[in-house]
């Protein structure tokens, strides 16, 4: 894993519609992009499985959640907006699960919104999609799980506004990252345009939107956009889920106190707690004085079979 601090400060890559566009619009234009008039997709109603578009896994405490279009780019559709907000509300209430994990399935994180949907839509339609979009940017900003972004390949426009809305963002050194939506006629909400500034300062914001230029995995950490690069022979999901499972053993009131009070570039926070934990204080004391590492994880799990909890709101 690589966090350069210092050394030569990478080139940001100029924009390349040829390249970028030309990409997604083969991606859009194969194939038939699927449709709920309802906005409440059968899937989400029982656990996601099969070759649906989002992908659920839960595992040792982490839950993974997939972005399954590779063929398109992992493009967004409205229907995947309400499926993953439904999945964050889901697996948030599930004590279980201690750390989420958001990612695209092959080679690309998200190209961003599915503009083959959003061409064949009229105006009110496209608005209620981005309406989607911005309630699931805010499930995962509100939900009181750590959030992680495991970054592969593009992560534009929307998809780039969902890896914003996560507490960590995780990127491989190639990755693409930016967004490049001034050329649609797409304007920027507001809390979307706070979550970058509020990563990259006002002025590198508008850099990003004006010019519509893409940059790599290392220039996005010098930007703020990204946390941790991985080395592109290297598994940035294998790092994902190793700094989950590094984070889900820490106490889970401390992270939430760090979530709540660290804030998010839209303002948003999740429920109001108290300030210390006491079963949580009490273990983190005693293994401190035993000279030895707290085990908040197994604690919490001892708790849950001597008293079944009604879950987490």
């Amino acid at each position: 894993m690589s966090r350069r601090e210092g050394g030569k400060r990478p080139e940001i890559r100029a924009w390349r519609p040829s390249t970028i566009w030309g990409r997604i619009a083969a991606a859009m234009s194969s194939g038939s992009s699927t449709h709920d008039e309802n906005g409440f997709p059968e899937a989400k109603k029982a656990e996601v499985r099969g070759r649906e578009p989002v992908g659920l896994h839960v595992a040792g405490g982490v839950a993974v959640i997939s972005l399954r279009r590779p063929k398109k780019m992992n493009a967004i559709n409205s229907e995947m907006w309400e499926t993953v907000s439904w999945l964050v509300h889901h697996v948030s209430k599930d004590e279980s699960v201690r750390v989420l994990v958001l990612r695209g399935e092959g080679e690309n994180f998200s190209a961003g919104s599915d503009l083959k949907e959003l061409g064949g839509s009229d105006l009110a339609r496209v608005e209620d999609i981005f309406h989607r979009a911005e309630e699931c940017a805010a499930a995962l900003e509100e939900s009181p799980l750590p959030t992680i972004a495991c970054i592969r390949g593009y992560a534009l426009g929307t998809g780039l506004l969902m890896a914003l809305a996560c507490d960590m963002r995780v990127a491989e050194q190639n990755a693409t990252v930016g967004i490049p939506i001034a050329r649609l006629g797409i304007t920027l909400s507001e809390t979307f345009v706070r979550r970058v500034a509020v990563l990259t300062g006002p002025a590198k914001m508008k850099d990003l939107v004006y010019t519509g230029r893409l940059v790599d995995g290392e220039a996005a950490m010098h930007l703020g956009l990204v946390d941790r690069v991985v080395p592109q022979n290297e598994s940035v999901l294998r790092e994902t889920l190793q700094i989950s499972r590094v984070i889900r053993h820490q106490s889970a009131a401390s992270i939430l106190a760090a979530k709540r009070w660290g804030g998010s570039g839209s303002g948003r926070a999740p429920a109001a707690y108290s300030h210390v934990d006491t079963d949580d204080f009490s273990e983190g004391v005693r293994a401190f004085l035993e000279q030895r590492s707290p085990r908040f994880y197994e604690a919490e799990d001892q708790r849950k079979v001597q008293k079944p909890s009604s879950g987490m709101h």
